[in-house]
């Protein structure tokens, strides 16, 4: 495979942790972590009802693309179904809010929570077609294309947060109810940088003739997708109803210690899941070949271990001063932070397993395996997180409980999703790459042993930590033969700039439809 496609995803993720680190800096250094757990509570209240702009038409897309239907006609079918799915999204939005506050007779801690919620409509208006686009261009393997408008949202939302935040452009007050306002302007650069991001996708993606879609199409969608409604449903929930579930249970400062955490998450394994982007079109056009799918997903497991295992231990390792290059006020949630590290490994290390089944059509196999992990997830969230609910008495974990559950269900899904898949093809899954996750840990528990106890580190010293680090690992998979010196060349070259812009020219020369 051209290496510049999986370069661009993996800079672009690379940025996208660089760009998001620096934008969470601004926002707990200049609006603080109250605030940021104000705002957190409205996003996760407005993407838990995301499922409804999904419904996994966005992963059929994926397949039809993949699989060479006509892409004007399936484009034109999926914004069809795009845009009526969003109009009920908002409209499922505006009435949760009204059967919580008027039926339930329930309020947020601010009132600055329902007026955050307001200002993201736009963001939560872009996310369906964004999604649409980036489906599009993971089914055509464009990926400049995809990587663009991420890098640009992402540069966007730093600087609306420089200039609105830092800045103080508005001359908020200092006192604490002036810094909890700002939770108002973090709500505005998301929705501003997603706009642009909405934008960008479109001028890319060379736009279609727009027509009504064949009912016919539609129907298509619907029956390889149906089997995956409810993961879509059970993804959705999962992913925010713990950072709910901490804000009303215990207010926004845990609420801030747990999204803090789960940026973290976001942002690494946004980093270390590129390798696994471009699996499900390529397993897809090998399936229609007759190719030899199950030795290239061996390839990836190699490399997304290779990859994932270091970076994960490190970071778990050190986990308090990476959390305190944020806030100092983070370092009591890094427990619960390493306990997701973990969990990470397996959600991300699941992927090229379950993923087979979307690309042979077996949806109703991947869709089971993700619906009863995310069910797991949300089931453990319930249990493990608050002290009581509707009179029932719980386990009280706070963020840790979610952590936990992160974790458990994380490994439910690899251990279903592998066995599943080893059912039904053999992958070539070699000792090297185990010996690579081995050797990882190993200099993990060696930096614990001398650096556990720090809670603060300047940020040049995690830097130079972190290259010794890399530098002993490549030197380790060297030295052991895990990888050679001819992939390790391959693997640098990914990075030839040069290379990068001549792939991203000739990319923009060809129309996407």
């Amino acid at each position: 495979m051209e290496t510049s496609k999986p370069a661009w995803i993996l800079l672009q993720n690379g940025l996208g942790l660089i760009v998001g680190f620096l934008t969470m800096v601004l926002i707990l250094r200049d609006a603080g972590f109250h605030t940021w757990g104000l705002f957190s509570a409205a996003l996760s209240f407005g993407l838990v009802f995301s499922f409804v702009s999904d419904l996994g038409i966005n992963t059929a897309h994926v397949r039809m693309i993949a699989a060479g239907k006509d892409r004007n006609e399936y484009n034109n079918a999926l914004i069809f179904m795009k845009v009526l799915l969003t109009l009920v999204y908002v409209g499922v939005i505006f009435l949760a809010v009204f059967i919580w506050t008027r039926v339930f007779h329930q309020a947020f801690e601010s009132p600055l929570v329902y007026l955050s919620l307001l200002l993201l409509i736009p963001y939560f208006v872009g996310l369906p077609y964004i999604q649409a686009n980036r489906a599009f261009f993971t089914g055509t393997q464009e990926a400049f294309k995809m990587s663009f408008p991420p890098i640009m949202e992402s540069i966007t939302r730093f600087i609306a947060v420089f200039v609105l935040i830092h800045m103080n452009v508005f001359h908020f007050p200092s006192s604490s109810s002036g810094l909890y306002q700002m939770a108002l302007l973090i709500s505005i650069s998301y929705s501003i940088s997603y706009a642009v991001y909405a934008i960008l996708s479109f001028v890319v993606g060379m736009p279609w003739n727009f027509r009504m879609p064949k009912l016919e199409t539609i129907k298509t969608y619907l029956r390889y997708s149906y089997p995956l409604i409810g993961v879509a449903f059970t993804t959705a929930v999962a992913a925010n109803l713990a950072q709910i579930l901490v804000f009303f249970a215990y207010g926004a400062d845990q609420s801030a210690g747990f999204a803090t955490d789960y940026r973290y998450i976001l942002m690494i394994t946004g980093f270390t899941m590129s390798v696994t982007i471009l699996i499900l079109p390529i397993l897809t056009s090998l399936h229609v070949a007759n190719g030899d799918y199950g030795k290239t997903m061996g390839q990836t497991v190699k490399y997304l271990t290779v990859l994932v295992t270091p970076l994960t231990a490190f970071i778990a390792v050190l986990a308090a001063p990476v959390l305190n290059l944020l806030s100092s006020a983070a370092i009591p949630y890094s427990f619960a932070f390493q306990i997701m590290l973990v969990g990470s490994w397996f959600w991300t290390m699941s992927i090229p397993f379950w993923t087979h089944f979307n690309a042979v059509e077996k949806t109703k196999i991947s869709g089971t395996l993700n619906t009863l992990a995310y069910t797991l997830f949300i089931v453990l969230d319930i249990v493990l997180i608050p002290r009581s609910l509707a009179d029932f008495r719980f386990a009280g974990l706070g963020v840790n409980g979610a952590a936990y559950s992160y974790l458990f269900s994380g490994i439910v899904l690899f251990i279903g999703s592998a066995v599943a898949l080893m059912r039904e093809v053999k992958i070539p899954i070699t000792y090297k790459a185990l010996k690579g996750s081995v050797m990882a840990i190993l200099l993990g528990l060696l930096y614990y042993l001398f650096l556990h106890s720090l809670l603060r580190l300047p940020l040049l010293v995690l830097i130079g930590l972190l290259l010794l680090y890399v530098v002993a690992y490549i030197g380790l998979l060297l030295a052991s033969k895990t990888i050679s010196r001819e992939e390790l060349v391959e693997i640098l070259n990914m990075v030839n700039f040069k290379k990068l812009f001549k792939y991203a020219v000739e990319e923009l020369k060809n129309k996407s439809q």
